[in-house]
């Protein structure tokens, strides 16, 4: 049984491998199609205006080929953006770490109110953008910070097929075009009918009844298309699992290359404190919106994230030994990234393991220090665009 276990262990890579290449396979299939949809789809309109059948079918064509466009991600206009030129220490600490991960630097920074750290390629030139999470910044130490960067920069190092030009794109035209047809928004009585005693309601009525239909009708010529693309996109998720496993464990010892061995774990098992976290940006989000009155708004951007951190520093110690007894270390890592308290994909390993498999390794120590001048001199840069997210989840009441 041992010897069985050997020899599967050691026939992983060569399945994740070929898996990776099937992966790359319908990701190159998906844009082909994509195309191919689109020209048919003009082909059919343009030369057969004189009937009925081809331009409805073009139609069907150039629909299904709009919602597998392309979707290259863009800069987020609803975050503050850091440039270079208003967070030098920020990007100087960002060019440290990527080039001790060995990994192309960061172009543009976003400030956002989650507790994450992500980093992405967007645009047709594929710039490098970091969205950090001020409530994760605020509430890890500084060479946690650090490993939270460099954990999410070392997907790059490690070449991530799920964040690739071909993979990575095919996989978000899938997914958005699914989350595009399961949520288009019905349309409500409300929307087209008006008052009863109007003069136009029962026009209103029809106008309704009519858009209805064809809205019935196109939804079901696109639902052997949707099928299709769930079924892509499906089989994206699973045949990049082994390689993002991989990358997982890849970018885990590039966050302890750059960070230390120690910062890195106790970056990971400090991400249980999202929920603390977030349940406390809502509460105290909810408090304000209700005693705005009192003055508590006119100092939102000062204290907000101040009373939070104070509220995480009072709970830390006790979620952190609450966790430890329980042993819920083995809960899933949340997402890509795996430093960031969401819970995206279940298949990726669990906290523990990944502890596991740092502590096993070679102790590394800190090559990238965050020393208290350099954290005052960051702070100070994200006093705006913390105020800024201050406002917006005052405004929202959304949980950050």
């Amino acid at each position: 049984m041992r010897d069985q276990a050997v020899d599967a262990e050691a026939d992983l890579p060569e399945r994740g491998r070929l898996a990776t290449a099937a992966a790359y396979t319908i990701a190159g299939l998906v844009h082909i199609v994509t195309l191919s949809l689109l020209i048919g789809g003009l082909l059919l309109v343009v030369l057969g205006l004189r009937t009925v059948v081809q331009p409805l079918i073009g139609l069907v064509l150039l629909l299904s080929a709009a919602l597998m466009r392309p979707r290259l991600d863009g800069l987020d206009p609803d975050l503050p953006t850091l440039r270079r030129e208003e967070a030098p220490a920020l990007y100087a600490l960002l060019d440290d770490v990527a080039d001790t991960a060995g990994v192309r630097r960061v172009d543009v920074v976003q400030v956002s109110a989650e507790f994450a750290v992500r980093a992405s390629a967007y645009g047709i030139r594929r710039r490098r953008r970091l969205v950090l999470g001020y409530p994760l910044w605020m509430t890890f130490a500084p060479q946690q910070r650090v490993a939270a960067v460099a954990h999410e920069l070392g997907h790059f190092a490690s070449h991530d097929v799920r964040r690739g030009a071909l993979v990575g794109v095919a996989l978000a035209s899938l997914t958005g075009g699914v989350e595009q047809m399961e949520h288009q928004p019905a349309v409500a009585d409300t929307i087209l009918a008006t008052s009863p005693f109007s003069r136009y309601a029962d026009d209103m009525a029809t106008a309704a009844v009519r858009f209805k239909a064809h809205g019935a009708a196109a939804n079901w010529a696109l639902w052997l298309p949707g099928l299709l693309m769930k079924g892509a996109a499906w089989s994206l998720v699973r045949l990049t699992l082994p390689s993002a496993r991989r990358t997982e464990f890849r970018a885990d010892a590039v966050a302890a290359r750059v960070a230390s061995t120690q910062a890195a774990v106790s970056a990971l098992r400090d991400r249980r404190l999202a929920g603390t976290v977030g349940a406390e940006v809502h509460r105290l989000a909810i408090a304000v919106r209700t005693f705005g009155w009192t003055g508590i708004a006119q100092s939102v951007d000062q204290d907000f994230w101040a009373k939070v951190a104070a509220h995480t520093a009072s709970v830390s110690d006790g979620v952190r030994n609450e966790h430890r007894d329980t042993g819920s270390d083995d809960e899933a890592t949340p997402g890509p990234g795996g430093l960031n308290g969401r819970s995206e994909d279940p298949g990726l390993p669990g906290i523990a393991p990944r502890v596991a498999r740092l502590s096993m390794g070679s102790t590394h120590p800190a090559a990238v220090l965050l020393d208290a001048a350099r954290a005052d001199a960051i702070e100070a840069e994200l006093r705006e665009p913390k105020r800024v997210l201050a406002d917006r989840v005052v405004q929202d009441c959304v949980h950050a």
